[in-house]
Formats: C-alpha cells, sequence, structure tokens
C-alpha cells in the first residue's frame, strides 16, 4: 500500500513538472473528447486577422471583400464604387450606385473622385480584368484607401447580392450594350445613359466618348 501511494505521488508529481495534465485529465465518458464548455481560455483561441480568407476586410492593403461591400451598401454607407467592365458585362447587372468608368479613364476622371481619404472601390468580372490595376493607380496617386472587389461581380452575383439592371434615363430610348455609331464613325456600345436623350459610348479599344445627343447616333 505504501509502495502504491509513492508511484501516485511520483506521477502526479511528474505530470505537474511535464505538463502533462491535459494527457491524463478525464475524458468524455462517450469517447467523444470534448471539452468542458465552462473551462474554456480565450487566450487560446487564434485571433482573426482581418484581411485574411475570401473576404477580407477594411484593413486589408489591396483588396476588399464582398461582404463588407454589401454590409456597407445595405447601411447606407457604401465606398465610391467604380465599374470598369464594358457595357456587353454591363448589362448584366450592376451594384447600385456604381459609377460606369472604363479601366482606362479612370485617370482622366480624378476631378470626379471624392476625397483623398475616402474609400474607393474598383470593381472588374472576375477581379482580374484591369480592378486591381486601377485601384493600384489611385492609390500611388493620391486614393490610399483605393481597394479593388475580389472575386468582381462573377462573385457578387454568384452569392446573390443586390444587383439592378441599368436603364436608360428617363426620355432616353437607348439601353446599355446597344451598338451605335458616332459622327465621327467609330463604332461601339451605349455605355450608360448620361440624361434626357444622352448616353456615353464604350469603344472596343476600351476608351469611351461622350457624352452624344442619341439623335447623333447612328443605332
Amino acid at each position: 500500500m505504501i509502495r502504491d501511494r509513492l508511484k501516485s505521488a511520483a506521477r502526479r508529481a511528474a505530470v505537474r513538472f511535464f505538463g502533462m495534465e491535459f494527457d491524463v485529465e478525464e475524458r468524455d465518458p462517450a469517447g467523444r473528447g470534448r471539452p468542458d464548455p465552462s473551462r474554456y481560455d480565450p487566450s487560446k483561441i487564434p485571433p482573426l486577422v482581418d484581411g485574411d480568407g475570401d473576404t477580407p476586410g477594411p484593413n486589408h492593403k489591396t483588396d476588399i471583400g464582398r461582404t463588407w461591400v454589401s454590409a456597407q451598401l445595405a447601411a447606407g454607407s457604401a465606398p465610391f464604387l467604380i465599374d470598369v467592365r464594358p457595357p456587353a458585362e454591363v448589362v448584366a447587372g450592376i451594384i447600385p450606385g456604381v459609377h460606369l468608368w472604363p479601366a482606362r479613364h479612370v485617370q482622366s476622371r480624378t476631378a470626379e473622385l471624392p476625397a483623398a481619404g475616402d474609400r474607393v472601390v474598383v470593381v472588374c468580372q472576375t477581379g482580374e480584368h484591369g480592378s486591381a490595376e486601377a485601384a493600384e493607380w489611385l492609390r500611388e496617386n493620391g486614393w490610399p484607401m483605393a481597394r479593388r472587389l475580389r472575386g468582381g461581380m462573377a462573385e457578387w452575383i454568384e452569392h446573390a447580392e443586390r444587383v439592378v439592371v441599368p436603364a436608360p434615363a428617363p426620355g432616353s430610348r437607348l439601353s446599355p450594350g446597344h451598338p451605335v455609331r458616332t459622327p465621327e464613325g467609330r463604332e461601339g456600345w451605349v455605355l450608360e445613359s448620361t440624361g434626357p436623350g444622352a448616353v456615353r459610348v464604350w469603344h472596343a479599344d476600351g476608351s469611351a466618348s461622350g457624352p452624344w445627343s442619341e439623335d447623333a447616333l447612328r443605332a
């Protein structure tokens, strides 16, 4: 009996010395190994790093996630959104309130951008077709909070986020995507209505022109 007590005391001392309490503690009698929820240690839970995963948060250096933009949109505090897609992709749906600017025109429309400290989100079809480059240019030229929408509109639509179908302005007859020819002979497609009877045209080289009066265009 004395020998058993000595062995038990030695075992307890060894367990404490080598930090093996977890290895010898009693487990769930059903064999599932579930810890007692009342004994959890919050310090052992790894922190969530902002910007990790497929929906990066507002502190990510180059991207922003769909869920964050959607939440801001629902709260009425959406960032300044720029959609750089061509009309063939725009007609499937756009984020409400977005500005339709071809990627190569972002640099020429800085006067229309918000203050330098405001958030700007650039959108393309998949996140790999011009939005990253446009956002990078903006960051390097005075808008440090510019980000691309990771996953682009493909992921936005896949997850059933809110979209609207672009439509002619009241008093206009040409819808986005409608093929036209400008008075100077350039072919293109209506990108957006800019007012009653006026549209901006997107051309195959990625440029845009206008606004044009619809009466001046050959459809």
